[in-house]
């Protein structure tokens, strides 16, 4: 019997729910990688945004601060308390996080793709260990992972539709929205970009004037709000776009290797007997970023899980730059160990098969596959600038600021719509053989069971800490 492939993904995306919402209920307000509440408190006190410089987190675009501030209102209005108010802005974010899922799956859905490819694509982003991490913690990244993938969506209906006006209407909303959530979503502006010079060219989905004037107004919103916002910064910060630096400087402080930062290396089983940050392994890029993909490397949730209050406290003081690292290995237990180990070698199966992807599509290969035409094209040109915008701005941070806070996976996450889409792709590649799909089928299996494992490892430790 062939699987109902329509149920089957809501079953996935209903354990992907589950799993963020099972992280974030127990995970305290405050245990998040930045300190997000001071900006939106701050709104919430005086009722207009904090200056650049007032906090760590002030820098940032506002929209994030702004929204969860009316949120945070609404709640004292109605009778919320802080500490209340603190978790409800908390569960937005996993609630951004939720939605993000939802339009991976259209934008999936609008490709000639097999249900096969789609539903080992989405479940691996419902699955992504990383992804439901920042569900869990408060943090602008989530939204900006959604309005980088509504703007994404938008962009291809605006192509389908070709360039209506309400279509355009809608993507210039949201690219302006995009861009004042955080810096990394910059990355719609080259994609914006590239689809409408790629039907330029083609002149497809309409004549080319049409297009050059559906470009204009769909980028002269975004474009015209963020130069106003560079410079007013310029002029009151002497930077269009502020950083913390200035605050304090995690380079002067953090430690790093001895060794420069490498951005050609990738060896993720040299971090398997301690998969989490430690000194000698924090220089190679691209597999600091793989195992942050897959795992709690830098720790957030595993010390509920291997309880030791004291070493904790000292590492994460190390990682603070304030003492040097324990002497004293991880108290880790062997079953942490083995998610941490099990969960970064069986990632490679999905890194595999988006470079697979990612081949079949340079080389022209994927048309055979899915047999897309030159609108398909068109849309599709969205994927490989969107990895490459993304990486590019990751890297660019990473040699302005080299050490660990710079290589995090949670940067890359703008990316998921384009890693599922070459996922998928290269699944294609693989499931007319039987065997390769039995196969593939079996290994993403034990993946996705494995994280549902480690997700609820971690719930029961925070539940019964006395066990663990």
């Amino acid at each position: 019997m062939k699987p109902n492939y329509n149920k089957l993904a809501f079953r996935v995306f209903i354990v992907g729910i589950f799993l963020r919402v099972l992280l974030f209920i127990l995970n305290p307000p405050d245990n998040a990688f930045d300190r997000h509440f001071e900006p939106i408190l701050f709104i919430m006190d005086h009722g207009y945004i904090p200056p650049k410089d007032a906090c760590m987190q002030c820098y940032h675009p506002p929209i994030f601060y702004w929204i969860s501030a009316m949120i945070g209102n609404l709640a004292s209005h109605i009778g919320l308390q802080l500490p209340s108010i603190l978790k409800l802005l908390q569960f937005i974010n996993c609630f951004y996080g939720i939605l993000t899922l939802g339009v991976i799956y259209l934008i999936l859905n609008k490709f000639r793709l097999s249900q096969f490819s789609v539903i080992i694509a989405f479940g691996t982003a419902c699955f992504l260990p990383r992804h439901i991490y920042m569900s869990a913690l408060n943090s602008n990244d989530t939204i900006a992972y959604l309005c980088v993938a509504i703007c994404i969506y938008l962009l291809i209906i605006a192509v389908e539709r070709k360039f209506s006006l309400p279509s355009l209407i809608a993507l210039s909303i949201a690219m302006t929205i995009a861009l004042f959530t955080k810096y990394t979503s910059f990355v719609v502006i080259p994609i914006v970009l590239a689809v409408f010079l790629a039907a330029f060219v083609k002149r497809i989905p309409a004549g080319r004037k049409k297009i050059v004037l559906a470009f204009i107004g769909v980028i002269v919103i975004p474009l015209a709000f963020l130069s106003i916002y560079a410079i007013s910064n310029l002029k009151n910060y002497h930077n269009p776009l502020p950083w913390n630096l200035n605050v304090l400087d995690p380079s002067v402080t953090q430690p790093r290797d001895d060794e420069p930062v490498d951005f050609i290396t990738f060896k993720p089983w040299d971090n398997l007997t301690t998969p989490i940050l430690v000194p000698g392994k924090m220089h190679s890029f691209w597999t600091l970023i793989h195992n942050g993909m897959w795992f709690d490397t830098e720790p957030k949730f595993i010390y509920f899980m291997d309880s030791n209050p004291q070493w904790w406290e000292h590492y994460y003081s190390w990682l603070r730059g304030e003492k040097k690292f324990p002497e004293n290995n991880p108290p880790m237990s062997i079953a942490t160990k083995f998610e941490g180990s099990g969960l970064i070698m069986l990632g490679l199966f999905p890194l595999i098969l988006t470079i697979l992807g990612g081949y079949y599509y340079f080389s022209g290969r994927w048309h055979l596959l899915t047999g897309s035409d030159t609108l398909e094209t068109i849309k599709t040109i969205i994927f490989p600038v969107l990895c490459i915008s993304n990486a590019l701005g990751v890297i660019v941070i990473t040699l302005r600021l080299p050490t660990y806070t710079a290589m995090k996976a949670s940067y890359f996450l703008s990316s998921m719509p384009a890693f599922a889409f070459f996922m998928a792709v290269g699944l294609m590649a693989c499931e007319n053989r039987p065997f390769l799909k039995r196969g593939i089928s079996i290994i993403f299996g034990v993946l996705f069971s494995l994280v549902f494992l480690h997700i609820l490892h971690i719930f029961l430790a925070m539940v019964y800490p006395s066990i663990f």
